[in-house]
């Protein structure tokens, strides 16, 4: 399968961005491997200013790490971990969302329409904006959970969403797909019919899953 082409950088810094995360993905930035300044100036030819912003977007999407008095470090991710993550979100986000359906306010159901109609232009976009793509997606499912009104599952969730970086590598790859499982989520959670919403989010993460595994396998990522 080919993928579609890579969404055009629109600054230096998102330039730095997916260049780096290209070799992260590719396994020429293996997990722990240290990134400086220095190095990746050279290898990118690059100031160091698009690539310090870069190391704190990648830091946020949950692909690199920062560890004091040794910098920054690509972060270690394993299929084990990956399947692991995945089990307990396919357990605990259609339950967040099912709740949604009966918890959310209107003016939460209008926000979460809101962010999916945003998401859908910036994904037609031309070309999209790649970290726009990557930032809708969370505050769209964020918003379904605070939706929920449950602290304690909103917080186990956002535990689980940095615990894989799956967020910023591949997923722009099936943000096509993502738009029709959100919308169809969107219209369940405003008809407040629960079961379908949720199970619209089991499908969706399942997606996510397989999709997760086979990049893991195809860059060599280590099983456990």
């Amino acid at each position: 399968m080919v993928s579609p082409p890579e969404p055009l950088p629109t600054t230096k810094a998102e330039e730095a961005f997916i260049a780096i995360r290209q070799l992260i993905e590719r396994g020429q930035l293996p997990g722990g491997a240290k990134l400086t300044l220095a190095s990746l100036s050279d290898q990118l030819q690059m100031s160091l200013t698009p690539i310090r912003e870069a190391l704190r977007m990648l830091q946020a999407n949950g692909l690199v790490e920062y560890k004091r008095h040794h910098g920054h470090v690509v972060t270690r991710y394993s299929i084990q971990r990956a399947e692991e993550i995945y089990l307990l979100r396919q357990t605990l986000e259609p339950l967040a969302t099912k709740l949604a359906a009966a918890n959310a306010t209107q003016a939460e159901l209008k926000s979460i329409r809101e962010l999916q109609e945003e998401f859908r232009l910036v994904v037609d976009g031309d070309p999209p904006r790649f970290a726009d793509v990557v930032e809708l997606n969370a505050r769209w499912h964020r918003m379904v959970y605070a939706s929920a009104h449950s602290a304690l599952l909103d917080d186990f969730i956002e535990r689980l969403w940095n615990g894989v970086p799956y967020q910023a590598i591949w997923f722009v790859q099936r943000r096509h797909r993502s738009v029709a499982d959100h919308e169809a989520i969107t219209t369940a959670l405003e008809a407040r019919q629960a079961d379908v919403a949720g199970q619209g989010m089991l499908d969706h993460i399942g997606r996510g899953r397989a999709a997760t595994v086979e990049h893991l396998q195809a860059i060599g990522s280590p099983e456990s």
